[in-house]
């Protein structure tokens, strides 16, 4: 017979018959966690594409701007000869002239825009591959985190944003990936909370408190019940999410583990219309 290889369907039977002799419960968690498996590498394939897609853009991004700046070139050229024209048609061209240089301009901050985005992505995937643990500033990763999230509209757009991020934090040795990732899950929860909120205000902050990191992320969503504020680090307990579109329930089971090696602990406070998570990294 032959074997199968990965996480393919041969995988999945066996794990299913595995679970045939367990407790419901068990089985249904069971299959859960291959659900959620699936996903992960589902998504991983496609972050890996995007990357590839990411870096490829470069070449053309380096294209229209050296053709921008020929452009620019030329248009001053074109107000050079325009001070030195005299006739009844010169203030007609001289506004052509203006229109175009003022389009071009507004052209090129949104191309180093775009430039800037991707060099960060980039350099996010770098820093996210890496397995060497070095010494980060916490600070700039969150920084680099939120100025990302200006790609979704509804963050850009439809959240008032207060963020305040203590100068000398101490760094911390350990993996990026560990805390971008536990700053995404926080986000994403808050902006989620949010989404039918008439008032939509996400609250970022860092601060050095009795010899810890702290970190505070917080929003003006419905809040959370004290029956499921006991269960929401439990995993696969969530919220959120419909049948159409069904949550994990891992995020800030993750943050916690993601944390634990650092001795880092995670509360969260809620009532209606305010919730906070903060996270505290002792300075060891």
């Amino acid at each position: 017979m032959a074997k199968s290889s990965g996480t393919g369907t041969g995988d999945g039977v066996l794990l299913g018959q595995a679970a045939q002799g367990l407790p419901e419960s068990a089985a249904e968690l069971m299959d859960r966690c291959l659900h959620e498996l699936v996903r992960y590498y589902r998504h991983s394939t496609v972050g890996r594409r995007c990357t590839g897609v990411i870096h490829n853009m470069n070449t053309p991004l380096q294209v229209i701007s050296f053709q921008l700046e020929l452009l620019e070139q030329k248009t001053r050229e074109e107000a050079t000869l325009l001070a030195e024209l005299i006739n009844p048609s010169t203030p007609h061209l001289q506004a052509l002239h203006d229109y175009r240089d003022q389009k071009l301009k507004q052209l090129h901050q949104e191309v180093d825009k775009l430039r800037d985005m991707i060099h960060r992505i980039a350099l996010q995937a770098v820093h996210e591959g890496e397995e060497e643990q070095c010494f980060l500033d916490l600070n700039q990763i969150f920084q680099d985190e939120l100025e990302l999230y200006l790609a979704d509209p509804f963050f850009k757009h439809r959240v008032e944003k207060e963020f305040d991020f203590a100068s000398g934090l101490p760094p911390i040795h350990g993996h990026y990936v560990d805390f971008s990732q536990s700053l995404r899950h926080l986000v994403d929860n808050a902006l989620e909370a949010m989404a039918e909120s008439p008032r939509r205000v996400l609250t970022v902050t860092t601060a050095l408190q009795d010899n810890c990191r702290v970190l505070r992320v917080g929003d003006t969503g419905a809040g959370i019940s004290r029956v499921d504020q006991a269960r929401l680090f439990q995993p696969f307990f969530t919220t959120k999410g419909t049948a159409d579109k069904p949550r994990a329930g891992l995020g800030l089971f993750m943050t916690r583990r993601f944390l634990a090696p650092y001795k880092g602990e995670i509360s969260l406070e809620s009532r209606a219309g305010q919730t906070w998570a903060t996270v505290y990294l002792p300075v060891m």
